[in-house]
């Protein structure tokens, strides 16, 4: 054994001895020099350790550190409470202090920086960083602001940051906390270094929560203009939240109960794309492709999507618009249309929109600087066609509405079945109407609704009225007309009905309703606001003689009506009329209205308008 190398284990043994009793302060001041030079001569940022500083040997050589701060610049700053690590025996032998196996408790980084400055690693420290082996970290924080955008604030860091492989591989594992959501995180990135020279490098990532998960898989391009191009696949079971989470949240309709989505992704600073993509939102899966631009005042979502159903319940497209039979004045909010905008285009072989059902429907919705119009291109439903257009603009604190829909050729009883409990009509509609309101509730639209309204239907029945029975009734039995007309209905080879709605109320201009067996004119109101309606109804036979009354006493029509709430309106008929037909009750009649000695009157005209 050489001299030297006897001075040596002396020396190990005298250090090791004394430093299992206590820290060697006589170090203290030398340690610190030496910790700050190493760290500024391979990463160029001054080290200060504010607090206490402790090195001893036993049962292994380890050193301690209270308050250090590396980097003192916003763009690059480190501080930690307290750091603990094991050193390196040869090197120390040698003069210098290698680290390994660090663990920082409540380390605190912040950077801020814009990418064209980030600049590539020397070869020395990432040398250097090799060698610390895993990285504990305990209660760590982030705070990460890059081109100016809005700081990124992670806090509540556990895990283990791997760095052996530089030049080559780090990774980092473990759990996070960022706006108030636990997570966790893997992420590995091939080829730090390459970053750094405006190349790529095999990039994958899997983010895990309570709220949602995600997993990228594929290539990240560094410098100024850096994206990442690769696979993505992710689910949230909380979207909404997440939505709130990401402070991204356009007005969707839907319970968004689960969304899940794959397909290929890109990112940039400014965009992002998911293309060749499958997507399901609660029921709806779509493929297509989704776009989300972040530049501008607002972002943009633009999307192209195909699905072979389309599901959007009647409870999420339609707020609340009654409440114990009294219309919502509840305030509608529009915020949700300013917050984002978008341009969605949506096509379905088949789709449940509210209550309709139709078939090789093409929708779009369009928003822009809070303006919401829909669009429904095109659609088969129920043997025929529908379009129509809405269109929703915020006007202060009230909310501008028009809307306008357009039947062809419509099987108005099959649609009024998935509509209404009880459809009371049937037959091929052909029409359109038009609205427009304005207001900040349900109530408030209702009552300035206005717009007009144009229906033809051919080949079809009215339920509730016999309009037949009742003229042959009048003839025989004119007093049984009231107790019998409300049982049956009366088939029509074709119905028009038009009118105006001013306030609320619709005022029928035309109601007419012609049949092989009876014709039916309808006029009066239907009020929206009280949602009370007031209807007159005639029956007359058709002009044909054959359908000619055999009674020339007979009337020629039947006066109706219906007046009262939507859900239980009073009949009535004009008793009147069916007394003087009727050759029993008309002397008695005659008796009361007139003297016994008048000459007796001549029968009435033989039509009356009532």
């Amino acid at each position: 054994m050489n001299r030297s190398l006897k001075w040596g284990l002396g020396l190990l043994l005298l250090l090791g001895a004394a430093g299992a009793f206590f820290p060697i302060s006589a170090f203290e001041a030398a340690l610190r020099r030496q910790i700050a030079e190493q760290v500024r001569q391979v990463s160029g940022l001054d080290t200060d350790i504010k607090g206490r500083l402790s090195f001893s040997l036993l049962p292994r050589p380890q050193i301690r550190a209270e308050n250090v701060a590396i980097g003192t610049q916003p763009s690059m700053a480190l501080h930690t409470p307290f750091v603990r690590g094991n050193i390196r025996l040869l090197p120390l032998l040698g003069g210098r202090i290698e680290l390994e196996r660090l663990t920082l408790i409540g380390p605190q980084l912040s950077l801020h920086t814009a990418t064209s400055s980030l600049t590539r690693p020397s070869a020395q420290l990432l040398g250097e960083l090799s060698k610390l082996g895993p990285l504990t970290i305990a209660g760590g924080s982030l705070d990460l602001q890059i081109d100016g955008r809005p700081p990124v604030q992670i806090s509540q860091v556990d895990g283990i940051l791997d760095p052996r492989g530089l030049p080559g591989p780090l990774s980092f594992a473990g759990r996070f906390f960022w706006n108030d959501v636990n997570g966790e995180a893997e992420v590995l990135l091939a080829r730090l270094s390459d970053l750094f020279d405006k190349g790529a490098t095999p990039f994958t990532a899997k983010l895990r929560s309570p709220i949602a998960d995600a997993a990228f898989d594929g290539i990240l391009q560094g410098g100024s203009r850096w994206q990442f191009d690769g696979h993505f696949a992710g689910t949230a079971a909380k979207p909404r939240t997440l939505m709130q989470v990401l402070s991204f949240a356009p007005a969707l309709p839907g319970p968004l109960a689960t969304v899940s989505a794959n397909g290929t992704l890109r990112i940039t600073q400014q965009a992002l794309a998911l293309s060749d993509a499958s997507i399901t939102l609660d029921a709806n899966v779509f493929r297509g492709s989704v776009g989300v631009r972040l530049e501008g005042e607002r972002p943009l979502i633009s999307a192209t999507l195909a699905t072979p159903s389309l599901m959007l319940p009647s409870t999420e497209l339609i707020p609340t618009l009654r409440n114990e039979r009294q219309w919502s004045r509840e305030p509608l909010s529009l915020a949700a249309l300013g917050r984002t905008d978008m341009d969605l285009r949506l096509s379905a072989q088949r789709a449940i929109l509210g209550k309709l059902t139709m078939t090789a429907t093409g929708l779009s919705v369009l928003a822009n600087d809070g303006k919401l119009e829909v669009l429904l291109a095109g659609a088969q439903a129920y043997g025929g066609r529908m379009k129509g257009q809405m269109t929703v603009t915020p006007i202060g604190d009230d909310g501008d509405f028009k809307g306008t829909l357009a039947l062809t050729n419509v099987d108005a009883g099959a649609m009024l079945k998935d509509v209404v409990r009880h459809p009371r009509l049937t037959g091929i509609v052909t029409g359109e109407i038009n609205l427009q309101s304005r207001g900040d509730s349900v109530g408030e639209h209702m009552g300035s609704l206005s717009g007009q309204l144009r229906l033809s239907a051919r080949n079809g029945e009215l339920a509730g009225l016999d309009a037949e029975q009742a003229l042959r009734r009048s003839e025989k039995r004119p007093l049984s007309v009231p107790g019998e007309v409300r049982a049956g209905s009366t088939g029509f080879t074709a119905a028009e009905f038009s009118g105006t709605i001013n306030k609320g109320t619709l005022s029928l201009e035309r109601g007419q309703i012609t049949g092989p067996g009876a014709s039916i004119n309808v006029s009066g109101a239907i009020n929206g606001p009280d949602q009370t309606l007031r209807l007159d109804v005639g029956v007359s036979p058709p002009r044909r003689p054959e359908a000619m009354p055999a009674n020339p006493t007979a009337p020629m029509q039947l006066n109706f009506n219906v007046q009262g709430p939507w859900e239980a309106p009073a009949f009535s008929i004009d008793t009147d009329s069916l007394i003087r037909r009727s050759e029993a009750a008309a002397g008695l009649l005659r008796a009361v209205i007139r003297p016994p000695d008048l000459p007796e009157p001549l029968p009435p005209a033989f039509t009356s308008n009532r």
